[in-house]
């Protein structure tokens, strides 16, 4: 099955917003916030013919950078 559209959460909704916050921020994609089931998730799209390999490498850093950096400011409080 292919799928253009994935919803991702961080383990809570703190973390989820503020992962997706630091993500557009980060300038290299961009992902929507919504609502699923109660709780925040990411809505990310990828739907250009022209998406390669390397742009999805780059976007999955981006993430895994922008939910560190969310656990981090986190945990400071």
């Amino acid at each position: 099955m292919v799928s253009n559209q994935v919803l991702a959460a961080c383990g809570s909704d703190g973390i989820t917003s503020e992962t997706m916050r630091n993500v557009q921020a980060s300038g290299e994609c961009w992902a929507g916030g919504a609502s699923w089931q109660g709780s925040a998730v990411i809505r990310i799209s990828v739907c250009s013919w022209a998406t390669t390999e390397a742009d999805i490498t780059r976007s999955v850093r981006a993430f895994v950078t922008a939910r560190d950096k969310a656990m981090d400011s986190l945990s400071k409080g």
